[in-house]
């Protein structure tokens, strides 16, 4: 889910790009593409120098919903497993542009497009290629993160030291979860008691 979840902002993210008016943006609309800031220069893609780099910086588990059941019932059976986990992501969007102005316009559209669309669910979202497992569950809140001075240093020291103008969003609620069940039983219905 992982991944789904940071490829399918990407998708959003690139569609709401190619609906921009052409005066708004570069003609084409540039590419938003899945990779490591750090290790761009040594790939490939670093000759396409008209785009918006997704890299995730850190990952942390949302403390808040550790206390979620570790059972469930399923018809007349108890379902005992380990609860999922719910993670937060740590989201650079980096525009990197040849001109730095434009690298400016496209982090306002950025910014523009998550202030206007910050909840994600499978209601709201009818044309992605998402494939959900459980629809009612699906919601991915996107939040802007305002990170210090000396926090953008660790950032961008750790990265290459190359810095690109960038946002740093927290993509909240992720739910991991492996269907293993450790055991089932049966429901206790009735209570007897017996004198002796």
């Amino acid at each position: 889910m992982l991944y789904e979840a940071v490829n399918f902002l990407s998708e959003q993210l690139q569609t709401y790009f190619e609906g921009l008016d052409a005066g708004d943006i570069l003609s084409p609309a540039a590419k938003v593409i899945l990779e490591n800031i750090g290790t761009l220069e040594d790939t490939i893609k670093a000759k396409d120098d008209n785009c918006v780099v997704m890299t995730l910086v850190n990952l942390a588990e949302e403390a808040t919903l550790k206390n979620v059941p570790s059972f469930s019932r399923e018809n007349d059976m108890i379902a005992y497993k380990n609860p999922p986990v719910f993670i937060n992501l740590f989201v650079l969007f980096v525009a990197r542009m040849q001109q730095y102005h434009q690298s400016l316009l496209y982090l306002s559209h950025i910014l523009k497009y998550f202030q206007g669309k910050s909840v994600f669910t499978a209601q709201n979202i009818p044309d992605s290629k998402l494939k959900i497992s459980k629809p009612a569950e699906f919601r991915i809140i996107v939040e802007l993160q305002s990170l210090s001075f000396e926090q953008v240093n660790y950032i961008w020291s750790t990265l290459g030291g190359k810095q690109y103008p960038f946002a740093c969003y927290k993509i909240r609620l992720l739910q991991l979860e492996r269907e293993s069940t450790k055991e089932a039983r049966g429901i206790i219905t009735d209570i007897q008691i017996e004198e002796k």
